[in-house]
């Protein structure tokens, strides 16, 4: 950076004539140009300026150096600008985590319309069953379905997910309906695995200790096997959205709401917000609400 400073500073003197003309240039001190511009003289061991009451003009040396200088300011001002560009107008790829379930029925839908709308952004999908990692992973940004966001994290909440508990009209006609919450222990219980779910189920006000017969790390097999009649299972309304209207799933215990969690975009607090991840987030913000998911 000193050396940066020494050069622009010598450019602005060889182009303005004056170390005081330099100083109004830079928004600095003439005091602070001159010695910036003596310090890069002893740097390179060469005398650049003739220095004169009335004017100060390059030696032979200080114009060649001059010439070199100034292809490097404006190779930076070019750069600067076309950085600046980039962070005004949605452009480049954007690398997206999300819960593999929810990329494949709320993302990915959505996708085309937004490919059309932003043709200089490229998309990239990074899907798995539990929490992607922002930084290890590079990740512009990621969607996390949880009660509550890590507090490191920037966020933004763009919809509301609620967990419901359902079963196979089959496994119900068998096994019978459960009435209260307690009334789960005789059941044959299924549960995800990266959720506090797998170990306790949160019923209204009651917390009960279960041992699942069957535990996923997929949220498509949990609805699977909910779908097969397997048991009872905890999973996101809108996972099963589209099987409850259909009938092929039944919600129970109705009356024991479990507690409701969000849809978060988020980011590292350490990284400015690029236009392609804003419009991404509008995007999928406005493409949830139109599909139905409450805010």
């Amino acid at each position: 950076m000193d050396a940066f400073a020494g050069i622009e500073a010598f450019a602005a003197v060889v182009e303005r004539g004056s170390f005081t003309a330099a100083a109004e240039k830079l928004q600095t001190a003439k005091s602070s140009v001159s010695e910036t511009v003596r310090a890069l003289e002893e740097r390179l061991g060469v005398r650049l300026l003739e220095r004169t009451t009335r004017r100060v003009r390059p030696t032979e040396a200080g114009a060649a150096y001059y010439a070199q200088c100034r292809r490097l300011l404006d190779a930076a001002a070019a750069a600067r600008s076309e950085a600046q560009a980039a962070h005004r107008h949605p452009v480049g790829k954007l690398r997206v985590g999300a819960p593999d379930a929810f990329a494949e029925r709320y993302i990915v839908p959505g996708l085309g319309a937004f490919l059309a709308a932003w043709p200089t952004i490229s998309n990239e999908l990074v899907e798995a069953a539990g929490a992607a990692d922002l930084v290890d992973q590079q990740l512009d940004l990621a969607i996390r379905i949880v009660e509550k966001p890590e507090p490191r994290l920037v966020v933004r909440r763009i919809a509301t997910s609620r967990i419901v508990i359902v079963a196979a009209p089959s496994y119900l006609a068998s096994a019978g309906m459960p009435r209260e919450p307690r009334d789960i222990l005789a059941h044959r219980l299924l549960a995800f695995a990266p959720l506090a779910w797998r170990d306790t189920w949160r019923l209204g006000s009651e917390t009960i200790a279960v041992q699942p017969r069957l535990l996923t790390s997929s949220g498509e097999s949990l609805r699977a096997a909910a779908l097969a009649g397997l048991g009872l299972a905890p999973v996101p309304e809108w996972l099963v959205a589209d099987a409850l209207v259909a009938g092929l799933l039944t919600r129970v215990l109705v009356d024991y709401e479990p507690p409701s969690g969000g849809i978060y975009a988020v980011y590292p607090t350490n990284r400015l917000l690029a236009p392609r991840v804003r419009v991404f987030v509008d995007h999928i913000a406005r493409d949830l609400r139109a599909r139905g998911l409450p805010r």
